[in-house]
Formats: structure tokens, C-alpha cells, sequence
């Protein structure tokens, strides 16, 4: 016999399971069937220290808001970012990569377009806000010197000095690679940096040609340091991310941001990626002002959100390229002439050295 405490029971679970079932039809007559965020998401990027910095305020930040775990994972080049896309083998979300590469790989029509409705653009520097990349931070490729041979006052005062041996006896340095060194040689032979591009290619291999004897070329951020650092150059170039903790622990090294040459990380979304939704909300949180200024904290490479700036202490913002005092006398590189010009340059430099 059912009582009708049991029948009650009874028709309450049948409604549910009607209900469940109903709604289950519902959505998928409609084709809109539950897609679950991903678990986890995987961004190649340069490692070590910009890792870090990446891990403290991008990361940690992008799980705690979506719950989603970042994986960080080795650099991809161009050239295995061009196989991934087109193999049809894309399995990553989103990837740190060079500025210039960024750009060749959107020439290329291998990335996804940006969809700045995730986020505002406004606050961020114009040249950061490409339509298949985003530039996310700032370093600078700069002079530095040894300061057993050359104080702040003695040092080469530009880069004309810096390519003028004669008026300045030293071993010189440069990085064995046409972009960022082809345009502080086309500098240092006397191109305004308000005008570098084009390049004038004759007039920075002329600078180049003046200095063969007294250059020392280096092929890594940590060569070029211990280059300068070690004394076997008196004055090189050097990215500033390199000599900062060195000259802050007292080594033998001091450098200006006097004509730096703005180089940038950007971050792009290969074309196929599987989670484009969630690496566009991973991008926003890269550029968001309070992120990108505890990134700054942690490594001295400049924000792209003007509004970062506001956040800093007086001691961080000495020690970021694009800082209000620091950027006076530098210069974006152009990284869509490098997607462009790249190859011809690239030829001809590569002769020039073994010429």
C-alpha cells in the first residue's frame, strides 16, 4: 500500500527528472551545447626571470580571477609557430613572443585578430595596440659601460661616440644581429631618431665599417653583460634587464637610457587556437594597470598601460625604460618595417660580416 507521504516523494522526483530531461532537450534542440572552460592554458614565453615576473602578476592573477591554471612552456619561434598553424597542430592559447616576430607572423596571416572589445585600449601606448598583437611591455637596448674605463660624465655621449672610436679609444660591443644594432648604427652615423625608418642601410654599415677594429660581437643578454662587466669591452650595448641587478649589487657597470631603442615583448593568438574566448580574457589581464605594475616590480621592463605609472614608487620608475624621466631621448623600434624589410636586411648584414 502507498501512503501519500510515499506518493508525495514519488511524483516530486518524477517532476525533477521531467524538468532535467526538458531542459536537456531544450538546449540542445536550440544547438547550444555546454562548452566547460578549460582546466588549464599554456603560454610559451621567454622563461627565467620573465617567467617569474609573468607567473607574479599575470598567472597567479588569471587563475585566482577565472580559476584557470596558466602553464608556462619554452619560446616558440617564428619559424615553429608558422609549422604549428599550418600542420593544423595549434596547442597552445596565447604565446609571448619577440615584437618583430609578432609582426612577420601577422604578415604571414598566422594569427587570430585581436578583439579589443575584451578590453580598453584606450590608456595603452598607440603603438602597442596592433590588430593581430599587442605589445606588453617595454625594454630598451642601450649603451652601458665599464666604470673602471668610463664614468656618466666620460662616457660616449651618444652614439656617434659610441661609433667613433677616435673620439673615444675603447673595445666596443654590439649584438651579432641586424635588428636593434643596424639602427644605432644608422645613429650613430647621424639619422635622426625621430626619422630612422627607413633605415639609411649605407650610412649604418658606413658606422659599422669604422669600428670593425675595436668590436667585440656578443650573441646573448648574458654575454653582452659579461662583456662589459668582466672588462673585456669598454662600452657595448646591453638590454637594461641585463645590467640592472648587477650594477645594484655593485659590479663594475653603469648604462643610460639616453637614444635607447625600445624593444617589446608582444603576446599573439595563433590562428586555430582552441580557447580563443579565455586567451583574450588572459590578454585584458595583461594589460590591466594594477598587473602590469606589480610586472614592472618585479622586472624593470616598462608597462604599456600608461595608467601603471600612477602605481609606481619613485625608485621602480628609475629603472623602467619608458618612464616619464627615462623616455625623453629614445625610440620605438619599428617592428612592421622589420616584418618587411627583414629578409633583404638580414642578407645583406649577414654578407657584411663575412665580408
Amino acid at each position: 500500500m502507498i501512503t501519500k507521504h510515499s506518493s508525495s516523494k514519488r511524483s516530486t522526483v518524477d517532476r525533477r527528472q521531467v524538468l532535467k530531461g526538458m531542459a536537456a532537450a531544450s538546449v540542445a534542440l536550440a544547438g547550444f551545447p555546454y562548452i566547460a572552460k578549460p582546466a588549464t592554458m599554456t603560454v610559451p614565453n621567454s622563461g627565467g626571470a620573465l617567467e617569474e615576473a609573468f607567473k607574479a602578476a599575470y598567472f597567479d592573477t588569471f587563475q585566482k580571477k577565472t580559476g584557470i591554471q596558466i602553464l608556462g612552456a619554452p619560446y616558440m619561434d617564428t619559424a615553429r609557430v608558422k609549422a604549428m598553424v599550418e600542420n593544423n597542430a595549434v596547442d597552445v592559447d596565447i604565446l609571448n613572443i619577440d615584437a618583430t616576430e609578432a609582426a612577420a607572423l601577422a604578415r604571414l596571416g598566422l594569427l587570430e585578430p585581436i578583439d579589443y572589445s575584451a578590453f580598453d585600449k584606450s590608456s595603452l601606448l598607440p603603438v602597442a595596440a596592433k590588430e593581430h598583437y599587442v605589445l606588453v611591455d617595454v625594454a630598451a637596448y642601450i649603451m652601458a659601460w665599464n666604470t673602471k674605463t668610463f664614468s656618466a660624465e666620460t662616457r660616449p655621449k651618444d652614439w656617434s661616440e659610441f661609433f667613433s672610436p677616435a673620439a673615444k679609444e675603447g673595445q666596443r660591443s654590439l649584438w651579432k644581429l641586424a635588428p636593434q644594432t643596424l639602427e644605432v648604427a644608422a645613429m650613430g652615423g647621424g639619422q635622426a631618431r625621430d626619422k630612422l625608418y627607413p633605415i639609411d642601410l649605407d650610412l649604418a654599415f658606413k658606422s659599422l665599417d669604422g669600428l670593425k677594429a675595436d668590436l667585440t660581437w656578443w650573441t646573448s643578454g648574458a654575454q653582452a653583460a659579461q662583456l662589459v662587466i668582466g672588462g673585456e669591452v669598454d662600452v657595448g650595448t646591453v638590454w637594461n634587464g641585463r645590467v640592472f641587478k648587477a650594477k645594484n649589487d655593485g659590479a663594475p657597470v653603469d648604462y643610460t637610457f639616453d637614444n635607447a631603442l625600445y624593444v617589446c615583448d608582444a603576446m599573439v593568438i595563433p590562428k586555430g587556437a582552441k580557447n580563443k574566448k579565455e586567451a583574450m580574457e588572459f590578454l585584458a589581464n595583461m594589460v590591466d594597470a594594477t598587473n602590469q605594475a606589480t610586472f614592472a616590480k618585479t622586472i624593470p621592463y616598462g608597462p604599456v598601460n600608461t595608467k601603471s605609472f600612477e602605481l609606481l614608487d619613485a625608485k621602480t620608475l628609475e629603472l623602467l625604460p619608458n618612464s616619464p624621466q627615462n623616455g625623453k631621448t629614445a625610440v620605438f623600434q619599428d617592428f612592421d618595417y622589420w616584418a618587411e624589410k627583414g629578409p633583404e636586411i638580414f642578407e645583406r648584414f649577414n654578407k657584411w660580416l663575412v665580408g
